[in-house]
């Protein structure tokens, strides 16, 4: 008898042994909106992968720079109206537009900027349009080498 509970027991250890290195997915690998595995996560939230976003009239945008997702802080925007090439944003009562024709980069202050205003602050720069769409990027994924070689990321999550 004492055999068989001997060799049960062992059993039992070594399957216990087997079931605690399991993996609970905290290794696998997720990819974001922007098809980058760059991930932010805010405490009590979802995670904002995103630094490139598709707006719809409508919408609800959370965005952060990444410096200040570690303390948690986080806003938003609606979006008035979105077309190729033109979006109205609003940040609580400040409505500011982005289009092709005219400022296509926003600012951390909400000031409209054209291509040479972006260029001669770079790290100010909030988010930008996407030259024929209705895409808001952040100015890391502008396409400008200027802009991009010194903005901070920006990441967005639909609300």
């Amino acid at each position: 008898m004492k055999k068989n509970f001997f060799k049960w027991a062992v059993y039992f250890t070594a399957l216990a042994t087997a079931l605690t290195f399991a993996s609970c997915g905290d290794d696998d690998e997720e990819e974001g909106g922007n098809g980058d595995n760059n991930s932010v996560v805010i405490e009590g939230f979802e995670t904002f992968t995103a630094q490139s976003i598709d707006v719809k009239t409508g919408d609800v945008i959370m965005y952060s720079k990444i410096g200040n997702m570690q303390t948690n802080i986080f806003k938003e925007f609606k979006v008035v109206s979105a077309t190729a090439g033109k979006v109205v944003l609003n940040f609580d009562g400040v409505e500011v537009t982005l289009s092709d024709a005219d400022a296509s980069y926003l600012s951390s202050g909400l000031e409209e900027w054209h291509k040479a205003d972006a260029e001669a602050n770079p790290a100010q720069v909030l988010m930008c349009l996407k030259s024929g769409t209705s895409t808001i990027i952040d100015g890391t994924k502008g396409g400008n080498e200027i802009v991009s070689a010194s903005a901070t990321p920006t990441y967005f999550k639909k609300k």
